[in-house]
């Protein structure tokens, strides 16, 4: 990329690493602004890619320790791209990951499965997370889907929320 390849568009990266903990400490209120900025543009690039997947959604299979279908539609992008966390630099690289979400779950690193929670999603069998790392860490889930075994992508979530989720999370292969 353009910008030193870190898809963020900024050139400040050694600031931005100081998000890395924290919501946005030791950015400067021009920085939070600037994060918040490049995040709504990448949003926007996103649900402008998504439109093209109405009617036709985007198929591949993944080997990344399990083998998978996914499936993404627009809804999965849009969800995704409109939950944002007060973490601006985190929000950046969900949007950055949404993007490509094929490429992003592709070098990611597969980290477990859990079981839905009960009276929770009975569209789905289960969940599986993928962890990606750049200056923050993001975890992409997506859930098996009961009516046709398909992958799709349901949140990029921070590590805080992948954290609460941890106790629920099995290493391992999931089911059949």
């Amino acid at each position: 990329m353009a910008n030193g390849g870190d898809g963020f568009g900024l050139e400040q990266g050694r600031h931005l690493a100081l998000a890395r903990n924290g919501v946005g400490n030791g950015l400067t209120p021009f920085q939070k602004d600037a994060l918040h900025k490049r995040s709504k543009e990448i949003r926007n690039e996103v649900l402008q890619m998504a439109n093209h997947l109405v009617g036709n959604p985007k198929h591949f299979h993944l080997s990344n320790v399990i083998e998978i279908d996914v499936e993404v539609t627009k809804s999965d992008l849009k969800t995704i791209v409109s939950k944002n966390s007060e973490n601006e630099l985190f929000n950046v690289f969900k949007n950055t990951l949404a993007k490509d979400i094929e490429g992003a779950l592709r070098s990611s690193n597969y980290e477990g499965w859990r079981y839905v929670k009960e009276g929770k999603h009975p569209e789905a069998a289960y969940f599986v997370y993928y962890g990606k790392e750049n200056e923050v860490k993001a975890y992409i889930c997506l859930r098996k889907m009961k009516y046709n075994g398909k992958f799709k992508p349901y949140a990029i979530v921070d590590e805080r929320t992948f954290v609460n989720e941890l106790g629920q999370m099995i290493k391992g292969m999931p089911p059949e």
